[in-house]
């Protein structure tokens, strides 16, 4: 990794042939004259990228998303695929992994909840009658 001669950050990347903060040429050996150096201590090298870069999730973003539950079938899917890439993608803020990963265990335990019901409504046959009868008489 080398240091910069202009900003004199560590650039994150070895082979690069520019800055990745200030875009000047690593490889050159004379700064231009226009640009200066800035004289500031070296900042830590981390362990994270830095070129991943966590935008937060706005309003719009959640009204479009809760938009998708809209369209039958389809939207259910792209909520789920959206909300598996948001509870375990690299690039997700902690907001939105938290509340993908509760909307996850919710949709899990809804499922198990009526798939409990229904079997307990199938295995009782007064009460699969009574279903039966309340549907045909929506039907008319």
């Amino acid at each position: 990794m080398e240091e910069c001669k202009v900003c004199g950050r560590r650039n994150p990347l070895a082979d690069a042939n520019f800055c990745y903060y200030c875009g000047a040429s690593l490889k050159g050996d004379a700064v231009p004259a226009a640009v200066q150096p800035v004289e500031r201590e070296p900042e830590p090298v981390t362990a994270e990228d830095p070129t991943r870069v966590q935008k937060p999730f706005t309003v719009k973003h959640w009204l479009g998303l809760f938009l998708c539950l809209l369209v039958p079938l389809y939207g259910w899917i792209a909520f789920l695929v959206i909300a598996l890439i948001s509870a375990f993608g690299a690039n997700a803020t902690e907001e939105r992994r938290s509340f993908a990963k509760a909307f996850l265990i919710f949709l899990v335990i809804a499922t198990v909840v009526t798939a409990l019901g229904m079997l307990y409504i199938q295995n009782n046959p007064e009460l699969l009658a009574e279903y039966n009868r309340m549907l045909g008489s929506m039907a008319k």
